[in-house]
């Protein structure tokens, strides 16, 4: 209890600024409109929600782009061995885990828009430096530390949709962001293929950064800043620095008040650094979550990796002919989009009205999560038993879209249930099922050939489809019948459903 309380009395200090010092903040500050952000006008809302989707659609472009160019990157960087060409595809999903655990509280702490920035930034210094890689060491070294800034929109798109939308609304704002993030990995491989026809797999990596760059000069433009703390920080910096009080206050101040706000910020630090790790050590709801997100993504990886193995062993298709097959996969993503988008916010609403007292709760978007979970394993069996038999190419591709559609609808119902869940804290929330799901989604593809090899495309389908549904009816049930009961013993959740009255 006592660090519990603790920690209440650091987060609710404004984050650090020389201007928010006690003896700098203006004696009576004016407030934000009622409810910060989400009372901006649509319009803006929905820019930063497009400019975020804009960054989450490098991360999977990055990932998946590497495949039609295995040849060219195996001969130039002498790659020998199948574990690999595996790491350069899989090592950036590592910092993808891992940068959340930084970037997420960092965004509670200083603000979306700054820590969104700093981590796009260094994702392009490091995605250019592996089209200069000369070793296979160096692009090993590259991949990893871009994935530290490649996940910089899954860090902050909690944080951010619960900054800007109330909670009838995030369903519908939660599939347009995903729009642009699913389509990735559909069009990264194609994208790949014909780009490594013409010219050098260098400029795989050199393109991405291209889109990267101009996705950060719109957003260093037009971004706007969601978090509530920071633009009370900024106001209150502005009424400062009007009043010249700023500049006084900081001609009188002496040793111990600097040693004082540097002890404060420390602790800032640490609070909102240590706060995903405790999540995800004390919430069973986090618990839950993360590792039904980590099979899912697992799964996903894992199914696209042998994508193009299918096509081109049991079809005999080129590997520029076989890309064309993850048209599919965005088709299916286009679907779910348009299934979630559309659906999620209205069972929400329905199921608000004939609730008591009109309240809404986080797990009324369980039941669309149900459909997307009997759609995944569905999706694989179709998918794997018809590409075993070799039946007509069309067969295979449909399996591919109700597997691809059945993905995103449990990742935007999950997301959103963490974003009600979480509000105050969705960033480090969410961050927090990034790290299992990033590593399982790494580490899966190491033992896909050998399965796939062992069991065929039929029986290995039916083992990934299989192990999910048990997961994926367990976490339902648990969140439906007590996940109330659970956020209310957390001290990290809206238990009181304030926000949902």
């Amino acid at each position: 209890m006592q660090g519990r309380s603790a920690e209440k009395c650091v987060e609710a200090e404004i984050p650090p600024c020389d201007s928010t010092r006690p003896s700098l903040r203006s004696p009576s500050p004016s407030p934000l409109p009622a409810h910060g952000p989400t009372s901006w006008p649509t319009s803006r809302k929905w820019l930063a929600t497009f400019i975020l989707s804009g960054f989450a659609f490098i991360q999977p472009l990055a990932e998946t782009m590497l495949a039609p160019v295995q040849l060219q990157i195996t001969e130039s960087l002498d790659i020998t061995r199948a574990y690999q060409w595996v790491l350069v595809n899989s090592l950036i999903l590592i910092g993808v885990g891992f940068g959340p655990l930084l970037i997420a509280p960092m965004s509670e702490l200083y603000g979306r828009k700054r820590a969104l920035l700093s981590a796009s930034a260094v994702f392009i210094v490091w995605n250019t430096g592996c089209g200069l890689s000369k070793t296979l060491g160096q692009m090993f070294a590259f991949r990893l530390l871009g994935g530290f800034g490649a996940c910089a929109a899954d860090a902050v798109a909690g944080g951010v949709i619960g900054d800007l939308w109330l909670p009838d609304q995030r369903g519908r704002a939660f599939a347009v962001y995903m729009a642009a993030p699913l389509l990735g990995p559909a069009l990264g491989p194609i994208a790949g293929a014909y780009i490594s026809q013409g010219i050098s797999w260098r400029w795989v990596f050199w393109i991405t950064s291209i889109v990267s760059t101009g996705v950060f000069v719109v957003a260093l433009a037009f971004l706007p800043e969601t978090y509530e703390p920071r633009l009370i920080q900024l106001r209150n910096r502005r009424q400062a620095l009007k009043s010249n009080a700023g500049e006084k206050d900081c001609e009188i101040g002496d040793a111990d008040s600097a040693r004082t706000e540097r002890k404060r910020i420390w602790d800032l630090l640490q609070t909102n650094l240590q706060r995903p790790i405790r999540m995800l050590a004390t919430q069973v709801i986090i618990q839950l979550i993360a590792i039904y997100m980590a099979l899912l993504y697992g799964t996903m990886f894992l199914f696209l990796y042998m994508y193009s193995v299918l096509w081109t062993k049991q079809y005999g298709q080129s590997p520029t002919v076989g890309s064309l097959n993850y048209i599919s996969a965005a088709i299916g993503y286009i679907a779910g989009v348009q299934f979630a988008g559309h659906l999620n916010d209205k069972v929400y609403s329905h199921l608000r009205a004939r609730s008591i007292n009109n309240r809404g709760r986080p797990e009324f978007r369980v039941p669309i999560m149900l459909i997307g979970t009997v759609l995944i394993p569905i999706g694989l069996l179709w998918w794997g038993w018809s590409g075993q038999e070799r039946l007509h190419w069309i067969m295979p591709n449909i399996g591919c879209a109700i597997f691809t559609a059945g993905c995103y609808i449990c990742s935007s119902c999950v997301s959103v249930y963490t974003i009600d869940a979480y509000t105050k804290y969705a960033a480090s929330a969410m961050s927090t099922n990034l790290v299992l799901r990033s590593n399982f989604a790494a580490f899966f593809p190491l033992f896909a050939p050998y399965m796939f090899q062992e069991l065929g495309f039929g029986w290995g389908a039916t083992i990934l489809g299989g192990g999910f549904t048990v997961v994926g009816f367990g976490t339902i049930l648990v969140l439906w019948f007590w996940g109330e009961g659970l956020r209310k013993r957390s001290s990290y959740c809206a238990a009181e459903d304030e926000e949902f009255e």
